[in-house]
């Protein structure tokens, strides 16, 4: 029997990161921190708003239809807000939602906790539709090109005691990101990718982990969109990259849950003539 806990939990933490997101992007005074840091924090907001938001209320919509598709893309969803809420959460100064981060970081930690396994069953049927060899290059490139970047940032600091621009800016001595990266996400990445061109379990993470490139791409778009209104300088090889990373992975995952056949279409009701 499966439990309704997980994707109780989904839907609240959702409904929370829609109404902090907006509230990030609506009141300019929410965020205390440095310029440069509260800019990418409402980078964040918007892709929340914009993509996250809808990504996993469309997915926990057609779960309920069945939809193998709709559960993975869930899980990415879950994936994306606790990585971004784990930041805000830890990272980000004290403000009037802080309560609210923390919450939507548990609530969406602990629908995985409860909920990741049944997420993934069947995963199959939409692992055998993706493109195997151009999914497994991206995830495994994505998780080997940031993984060298960020222990390269980390051993330059660590040698010479002086900050990356990016944390000098952002008015942070440590940056979450290392340690989500190389600690989880990245390895996930990585493994889901081998997995899909050896054909075994870890497969069942490569489409999730597909809309999660996309969505984190978004993000860090967000961010330039918001560093370009302010004015800042933005670099233009790494706004290429990631539009790049980002909207290759859409494509792939998007082909793969409109194929015939695959759960996305199955789970949408039929015209009456049809049935």
């Amino acid at each position: 029997m499966r439990t309704t806990v997980a994707p109780r939990l989904a839907a609240l933490a959702t409904a929370l990161a829609a109404i902090a997101a907006l509230a990030g992007l609506a009141l300019p005074g929410l965020y205390v921190d440095a310029p440069n840091w509260v800019q990418q924090a409402r980078g964040t907001d918007l892709a929340t708003l914009f993509l996250a938001v809808p990504v996993l209320g469309f997915g926990l919509w057609a779960a309920r239809t069945g939809s193998v598709a709709g559960r993975l893309a869930v899980l990415a969803g879950l994936l994306y807000l606790v990585y971004n809420y784990a930041i805000f959460a830890f990272s980000v100064a004290m403000n009037p939602l802080t309560a609210v981060h923390i919450a939507i970081l548990g609530l969406s930690l602990w629908s995985l906790v409860l909920g990741g396994r049944q997420m993934t069953d069947d995963s199959e049927t939409i692992a055998d539709r993706l493109s195997r060899r151009a999914t497994a290059a991206l995830l495994v490139a994505v998780a080997s090109l940031f993984a060298l970047l960020w222990l390269g940032q980390i051993a330059a600091t660590s040698t010479t005691g002086v900050l990356p621009p990016d944390l000098a800016k952002a008015g942070i001595s440590s940056n979450p990101v290392y340690a989500l990266d190389l600690a989880f996400f990245l390895p996930l990445c990585a493994i889901a990718g081998v997995g899909l061109l050896r054909g075994n379990g870890a497969a069942a993470w490569a489409f999730p982990m597909l809309i999660w490139v996309a969505l984190m791409g978004a993000g860090v778009l967000g961010g330039f969109l918001m560093m370009a209104v302010a004015g800042d300088a933005i670099a233009l090889p790494v706004l290429v990259l990631i539009t790049g990373l980002s909207v290759v992975s859409a494509v792939l995952a998007t082909l793969a849950s409109v194929r015939p056949g695959s759960a996305v279409v199955a789970a949408m009701p039929r015209p009456a003539h049809e049935e």
